[in-house]
């Protein structure tokens, strides 16, 4: 079958990162005997009606498969939905052609029924793409069944029908992201070529889907060679000579990426690494060292709060001591550090976030040190179908059993006073500009002429940790706070109000 597969994602910002998922699914559609194309609608702007015509009409597919990242930026504050954009999309393909669609992506893995109806496509697929997108594809060449495919969602006679996903081993497949994907453009923004080692997160954390829909809680590890190839391939046959992590976890277990560290070491080539998401626990001396050898000069942390009584209501699986100990580490380092704290989750208080923010300024700022942290802070926490925090909030009613998971539905404890919490987070980001709040985040959509500005002057990547001086020159200004709303509380009640919360904060 010919078979096109379309990166659905616009949010070219910084952020952006190329869909390694969807190159997963290329590579083993591919393998598997099909024709198989790629599209992707990053970067394309007003071009994306032009670019799908002239690829639908020159390519002819048979099955169109969409790829949906994220259902909307995850901002209380400045909430954006991309689902429009995609249900305009898949409106556009149905004029261009009657082939079947397939969703899949992260977004859909989410809440898959509520997807496949707003966006009226014949077919979805959750979780670990390529096994079903390829069993999917076997069943229509042959009309055979679809409805007992496992991860194949669809609907019959408007009733949703849908069949549990197996995980299976991750494997070596490689997904060969260069050569599905124009990598020219992320490298403009300063995006890395990205690498997974593992699925599945065996964490446990009352916010986070990961375990669950999207990965599953038992870690399927590849091979440590096998994922330094994968990146030594990368580097001769694209010339990427930056790469990211993309684990949920890089460094659990901690003796896997130990492994994968020492094996890029052994390797005869040099190459420059992050990771978005590193866990504190085992972060010492001679773990950072390693990275560092390894050519590791950025690193994304995500302890979420540094208040004993918050770690264990989050469920992180670590503590405060842990915290502390892992900033300890690497303020002696000359990493690039990007911290993140969730503020609002169960039992928070004006008290927590104060202990958050005072790690922050007490441990974080630059004070001569070679290391660069930022860190943000995001108020209110998304809520999402089946984790632990989604039935959290329906006692709580912050949402009930009639909630859209598509819509911005937020926790916010109710024992916050936000005025309060407002103050506090601004109070401390006027004296520090290590601190990068949730109503900053507009800046992004200045990225262009941000890394345009990087590039000039061959500042090396990544941009974002010059966010901080950014902020350094705000504070001196007078300008930190440009974008922050006049009534940023009140936002927030709005938010909570949209989704018929009617408890303490909006009385």
């Amino acid at each position: 079958m010919r078979v096109l597969l379309i990166n659905s994602n616009r949010k070219h910002d910084m952020l952006a990162a190329a869909p390694i998922g969807l190159c997963y699914v290329a590579t083993a559609t591919e393998a598997a005997g099909h024709m198989v194309r790629t599209l992707d609608l990053c970067f394309l702007g007003n071009r994306v009606s032009r670019e799908l015509k002239r690829v639908v009409g020159s390519f002819k597919p048979d099955v169109i498969g969409v790829s949906v990242r994220n259902i909307d930026n995850v901002n209380m504050l400045h909430s954006i939905s991309y689902l429009p954009e995609v249900l305009e999309l898949i409106d556009e393909i149905r004029k261009l052609t009657n082939c079947k669609v397939v969703l899949g992506g992260s977004a859909v893995s989410l809440a898959p029924e509520a997807v496949i109806r707003l966006l009226k496509a014949d077919y979805i697929v959750v979780s670990d793409g390529e096994a079903p997108f390829r069993e999917l594809l076997e069943a229509l060449e042959n009309k055979k069944d679809v409805s007992e495919i496992p991860g194949v969602g669809l609907l019959i006679n408007d009733s949703f029908h849908f069949t549990l996903p197996k995980l299976v081993e991750f494997g070596n497949q490689k997904p060969d992201v260069g050569r599905w994907v124009e990598m020219s453009p992320y490298r403009k923004i300063g995006a890395a070529y990205n690498v997974q080692t593992k699925r599945g997160c065996r964490r446990h954390c009352v916010y986070c889907t990961y375990n669950q829909s999207l990965e599953g809680a038992r870690l399927r590890l590849r091979d440590p060679y096998e994922v330094v190839s994968e990146i030594e391939e990368a580097l001769e046959k694209y010339g990427h000579h930056t790469f990211e992590f993309v684990d949920s976890v890089f460094n659990d277990p901690l003796d896997h990426s130990r492994a994968i560290l020492e094996e890029i070491v052994r390797r005869p080539w040099n190459a420059t690494f992050t990771a978005m998401g590193v866990h504190p626990r085992g972060l010492d001396k001679e773990y950072l060292d390693l990275m560092w050898r390894a050519g590791f000069r950025s690193l994304m942390i995500t302890p979420e709060s540094a208040s004993e009584k918050m770690l264990t209501n989050y469920n992180k699986g670590f503590g405060s001591e842990e915290v502390y100990r892992a900033a300890e580490s690497l303020n002696k380092s000359k990493f690039a550090v990007w911290w993140f704290f969730m503020v609002g989750g169960p039992g928070e208080t004006n008290e927590t976030l104060q202990e958050s923010l005072d790690f922050v300024l007490n441990n974080l700022q630059k004070k001569g040190r070679a290391v660069t942290h930022v860190a943000q802070f995001f108020i209110g926490i998304r809520l999402y179908p089946g984790t632990a925090l989604w039935k959290i909030a329906q006692e709580e009613g912050f949402i009930n059993s009639s909630s859209n998971p598509l819509e911005p539905l937020w926790y916010v404890s109710e024992r916050l006073d936000l005025d309060e919490a407002v103050s506090q987070m601004s109070q401390s980001a006027s004296i520090c500009p290590e601190i990068y709040l949730g109503f900053d985040e507009r800046v992004l959509s200045y990225s262009r002429t941000i890394t345009s500005v990087c590039r000039f002057f061959r500042l090396r990547e990544p941009y974002w940790k010059y966010m901080r001086l950014g902020n350094v020159i705000g504070i001196k200004s007078g300008i930190r706070f440009i974008f922050k709303h006049p009534d940023t509380a009140g936002l927030i009640r709005k938010a909570l109000l949209r989704q018929s919360y009617a408890g303490r904060l909006v009385s």
